[in-house]
């Protein structure tokens, strides 16, 4: 059984990270003993990084592995339902009201499973930018 790793999603994950922590990919650089521009690699997923990397990483950011990983390992529920408490909790009660309709489409549409293959979490994404665009357009009417 072949397992495709997303290294993009896993970059974007390590670069959310970091910014949280308020660090510059220098900082992480000099924290890890890596060079910054493989630190730029690594968050961009241009680069496939092992084990002792991303324990390495996760140590000095303070966050767990497994949210790293998410995107990757079948039995991640809490991880999502954490990321998006984040997400929402500045939102203002329009961008709120956006977001519990993308989520309505999105289940809707069967699209609510961590086990989904990526061409359909890009379907799902597609769904989600015309349901925002449909969304934001009723904002303004």
């Amino acid at each position: 059984m072949k397992l495709d790793i997303d290294y993009k999603a896993i970059g974007l994950r390590i670069k959310a990270a970091r910014a949280r922590k308020g660090l510059t990919q220098g900082n992480i650089a000099n924290l890890t003993g890596l060079s910054t521009p493989h630190i730029s690699n690594i968050e961009t997923g241009n680069t496939k990084l092992g084990l002792p990397t991303i324990i390495h990483l996760a140590n000095v950011l303070d966050v767990s592995v497994d949210e790293l990983l998410c995107d990757n390992i079948h039995h991640s529920e809490q991880i999502y339902c954490n990321e998006l408490a984040d997400l929402v909790k500045d939102c203002s009660v329009d961008e709120l009201h956006i977001i519990s309709e993308l989520a309505k489409v999105i289940k809707k549409a069967g699209i609510n499973s961590a086990k989904k293959v990526r061409k359909r979490r890009t379907k799902a994404e597609m769904a989600a930018a015309k349901a925002a665009e449909e969304a934001a357009m009723q904002m303004e009417v």
